[in-house]
This record gives structure tokens, sequence and C-alpha cells, in this order.
């Protein structure tokens, strides 16, 4: 998204990491990036919520996370999308059922380095830590898969922005929470995201709205809420429509994946 987030709701999961940090790649002539140490538990715990990011002084932190979790943030697709579970092609039941704590740590040069780089780091250093102890190996590929398109239902029930953000930058935050999302100015590419994490699906723009827009919608985002499905919601609040419909759509496959090696 143009603007990011800091803070992603990953399901049951928070994922704290600037978005734009979350393309470290390695180049052919490097030596892969690794953690110094790492720590690989089962946590049999916690039945709900759970987290995954980076900490202070170099620190990756995986609590109550399993393995297609991490690989969804891991291993976004160009655009820099997480992955949803059916673009994940390949992966054991347990990888999706068994949670574990994760703790690893970069070396004393990376550690002292600015926070920027460690997080730009983060995903090549986990997928080393993936590859060493869950012995996982993958490949990427273009699939047509289902997906949603959105389409204008209704002209003019969604308006344009009145707010110049460049000019009063402050009036043109983003309030994003379980069922909730508001945004000055926002265009509708960006827009994508919010509904594509919602629906678990990859969402394309088809509406051909131009500019910008203040978007403010509200829908149920648990089981037993009062509020509107995602899909009535975008229809009432937003004159928009998700359509089903078929497309391309970027997967990981699993070639091969254990369970962690013990510590």
């Amino acid at each position: 998204m143009g603007r990011g987030f800091g803070i992603l709701l990953l399901s049951a999961y928070v994922f704290v990491a600037p978005i734009a940090f979350l393309h470290g790649q390695v180049q052919p002539d490097q030596k892969p990036l690794a953690f110094e140490v790492a720590s690989i538990k089962r946590n049999v715990t916690l039945a709900e919520g759970g987290s995954i990011g980076m900490q202070p002084g170099g620190r990756f932190r995986a609590v109550n996370a399993d393995l297609r979790s991490i690989i969804s943030v891991m291993y976004r697709t160009s655009s820099g999308a997480r992955l949803f579970p059916s673009q994940i092609i390949g992966l054991p039941d347990w990888a999706a059922a068994e949670k574990y704590d994760i703790t690893a740590k970069v070396g004393e040069a990376l550690a002292g380095r600015p926070v920027q780089e460690q997080f730009r780091n983060m995903a090549p250093m986990v997928q080393s830590l993936l590859a060493d102890r869950f012995e996982l190996t993958l490949h990427r590929e273009t699939r047509e898969m289902p997906i949603y398109a959105l389409v204008v239902l209704r002209p003019n029930v969604i308006r344009p922005t009145t707010t110049d953000c460049r000019a009063t930058p402050d009036k043109c935050d983003i309030q994003s929470t379980a069922g909730h999302f508001a945004a000055v100015a926002l265009n509708m590419n960006d827009m994508l995201s919010v509904l594509s994490n919602a629906v678990e699906r990859v969402v394309v723009n088809r509406t051909g709205l131009q500019g910008s827009y203040d978007i403010d919608i509200d829908w149920a985002a648990e089981p037993g809420s009062d509020k509107p499905s995602i899909f009535t919601a975008v229809q009432e609040q937003l004159g928009l429509k998700l359509e089903s419909t078929r497309g391309a759509v970027d997967v990981v496959v699993i070639d091969h994946v254990e369970r962690p090696t013990p510590d």
C-alpha cells in the first residue's frame, strides 16, 4: 500500500514491521543472510493469538505461530502482499495446526546497524532459518485461481476526497482495526490490501475510479457480530462490489518440509 501500515493483522496474529522493509534481497554472489543463534520450541499453552516480528537489538520473535503463517509473511508476492492459505500449495496439515515459539538473534555486526536495515533483512534471514530447521524448500509459480474483482455497483456513493494531504498531512491518517477501516485520500489500488485481508483472497481493481477517496467501512470480523459481512459492507457503505472471478495468482509450492529439528 502506498502509505503502508505499521501493524498488520494476520488472522489471529499480529505482525509488527513497516511494509517497506520486508523486501530484503540477497544477490547471487552474496552469502545467504542468517541469524547467528535460534531456538524453536512447540507452544502447547496458548489457544489463540500470537505475534511475528523483529524486536530491538536484532532479535526475531514468533510467539504461538504456525509455519503457514510465517511463510505467508516471509515469502510475500512481488507486490508486497502477504500470501493467503490458498497461495501456499502442498503444506502438510501440521504446518497450519502446530504452533511454535521462535527466538533468533542476528550477529553483532548487524545488531548494531539501523533498525531499518534489520527489518529489510528479516525475510531472507527467516527464510534461511526455515530452510535450516524445517528443511523447507519451495518454488514460486503463477496459477489461475479464484479471485475477487472490485467493481462499481452504485456510482457516487463513494466520493472523491476534498483533503490535500500535501498541505495538511495531519488530516490524512489511517485507522485500521479488526472489522473497521478508515482513511482520508486513499486511492482504489491501496484499498485492495484491506479487502484482500478481509476476504482472504486476491482482489483486483476494476472500478475504473481515478484519484483519491475518503473511506470509512465497518464489517463483521468475528462470527456472531451484528455488523454486516465484508461483501455487504462494501456494497452498502462504499457502493462497490466484490465479484467472484478467476485470474492469475502468485503462489509458492512446497517441495519439501519437515517438523523442526529440536534445540
